[in-house]
């Protein structure tokens, strides 16, 4: 073997790579064979059900360990809420805001992190993308939200704990992002954001989710790709001040950090790909996820065979990552058997789980005896139908609440509208709205602070004689505007489960009786919103 094809194969072990598609197909076969890349990440695109998924990647480890003699790390964004990419035929699990909110503790985070690792586990995968660290302390967050477990580390750290320890019983878990990313109101995936923050509120609040989650045995670390101005001037991904000195000298983490996917625009727009996967590289980074391009994950890869051939990379810093690599990949369990969701009680106790934890998380104020409906009632609901706000989310699943609720109230008006809205479709709602003969109006709504035309949707309803209702089917924040509405449901996520949690909670079946966070809660009331409309 020649010294490039040495580094080649090497380089291989530092990256993850992503293709689209059900089946072992071209892509993945030359990714393993001919780049000898060592680890795959996994997305909805490549999942149809758990047999199936079952089947990918035991095709795929046995490529790996025929063409490089390893073991894969196979990774999936496995968060719960609206970052899920199993959406059927395992459960869809609560995100972290909407499992703290149903009361009960760390212990529910942990028996959420369990049922994630578990089944992880049983369809093969062995690294999860997750928990969420980051902090909810900026409700116009394009990222975050109810993804977080709240906005206050030390409130947050006991679930990100518990959930650590939950996923760690079956596959890695990765603490993500260090530094946070909750106080960015840029989508990383398209564009840089800059903390203007000083090091010592970085220090007290960016980093300290990461560094107690260090602390609590995270076996993995995600870097953001957010600049950090009063540490460095580059993005995170890139900052050997951030990486080597923080998380590894002051922090002492000894798993494995992983860079957070290098073909987000944030970065991209700063420094092109495979210079930046030498970069992370330099600064600390041992795995770069490259999710989506052929091409790209090709010329990153050379471009880190070529800096460890010519010494760029120096050879005490490579061997380190391997050695970090090697060591977990000994580690992996390989499952034998096929999961069967529909008769194993694993996968039956996490449904009931599931519902549960959406059931209890339903977080309800004002006069709440409006948003229970009677059967015949002709009320109005406008809602949109889920949306991927960010290239991280998930909208796959049936689970439209207008078509929900149509299907249970049958004299309702149930309209969905597009997210965001136009001009035209403004205009529509709002005639229908001024039609009147409701006997109440339900507006349900998706980070209202990103589409003003829905803000002026609900100005529109509350300028109408019925009572309003609002529901925020995404972030808790969006009732920053619900001040004149007479009631208003949170429910922290838009999936199946928390649709079912919804439609039960109109048909009066159960009661809202989650809490939203109180650190979530002093941002919620910090930063309240008018839209100057009458109370009715």
């Amino acid at each position: 073997m020649d010294r490039y094809e040495q580094a080649l194969r090497e380089a291989g072990q530092l990256v993850f790579f992503g293709f689209d598609g059900p089946a072992l197909n071209g892509h993945a076969r030359s990714a393993i064979r001919e780049l000898h890349i060592g680890n795959v990440i996994l997305f909805t695109r490549n999942y149809r059900s758990p047999a199936q998924f079952f089947t990918l990647i035991r095709q795929l480890q046995a490529l790996a360990l025929e063409a490089n003699g390893a073991p894969m790390f196979v990774a999936a964004d496995q968060e719960g809420g609206s970052v899920t990419r199993m959406t059927s035929g395992v459960t869809w699990f609560p995100g972290p805001m909407a499992t703290r909110a149903a009361g009960g503790g760390p212990a529910l985070a942990q028996a959420v992190g369990e049922g994630i690792g578990a089944e992880m586990a049983r369809m093969g995968l062995n690294f999860a993308l997750a928990p969420v660290t980051d902090l909810a302390d900026n409700p116009d967050s394009a990222h975050i939200g109810s993804r977080s477990y709240g906005a206050d580390p030390q409130a947050a750290a006991p679930y990100v704990e518990a959930f650590l320890r939950g996923v760690q019983r079956h596959v890695i878990a990765t603490a993500k992002h260090f530094p946070s990313i909750g106080g960015s109101a840029a989508d990383l995936h398209l564009e840089l954001g800059c903390s203007r923050r000083t090091r010592a509120q970085l220090e007290a609040f960016e980093m300290q989710p990461v560094r107690l989650a260090v602390r609590a045995g995270a076996q993995a670390v995600m870097t953001s790709h957010e600049v950090y101005a009063a540490v460095d001037d580059g993005p995170g991904t890139l900052s050997a001040a951030l990486l080597q000195g923080y998380l590894r000298g002051r922090f002492g983490f000894e798993g494995l950090i992983v860079s957070d996917c290098m073909e987000m625009q944030a970065l991209q727009r700063r420094v092109d790909a495979p210079q930046a996967c030498v970069r992370a590289v330099l600064a600390g980074v041992d795995l770069l996820l490259i999710c989506h391009t052929q091409r790209l994950q090709a010329e990153c890869v050379h471009a880190l065979a070529r800096a460890i051939c010519d010494g760029v990379i120096p050879r005490a810093r490579l061997e380190e990552s391997l050695a970090r690599i090697a060591a977990k990949k000994r580690a992996l369990p390989q499952p034998h058997t096929c999961p069967q969701p529909q008769t194993d009680a694993l996968f039956a106790e996490d449904r009931a789980l599931s519902r549960d934890i959406c059931r209890r998380a339903l977080t309800a104020k004002g006069e709440t005896a409006l948003l229970r409906c009677g059967e015949n009632e002709r009320f109005l609901l406008l809602a949109p139908p889920p949306a991927a706000l960010t290239m991280a989310d998930e909208t796959q699943g049936a689970h439209s609440l207008c078509a929900a609720a149509q299907r249970a109230f049958l004299q309702a008006e149930c309209v969905e509208y597009a997210f965001p809205l136009s001009e035209q479709e403004l205009a529509q709602l709002c005639a229908r709205i001024a039609r009147g003969g409701y006997s109440k109006i339900f507006v349900a709504t998706y980070n209202l602070h990103a589409d003003s035309r829905q803000q002026m949707l609900l100005r529109a309803a509350l300028s109408a004689d019925a009572p309003v209702c609002a529901i925020a089917l995404r972030t808790p924040y969006d009732a920053r505007w619900y001040e004149g509405c007479r009631a208003w449901m949170l429910a922290y996520e838009y999936t199946p489960p928390m649709t079912q949690a919804v439609v039960a909670a109109l048909r009066g079946e159960i009661s809202c009786t989650g809490a939203l966070p109180d650190d979530a809660a002093r941002v919620l009331q910090r930063e309240r919103r008018d839209l100057s409309c009458p109370k009715r």
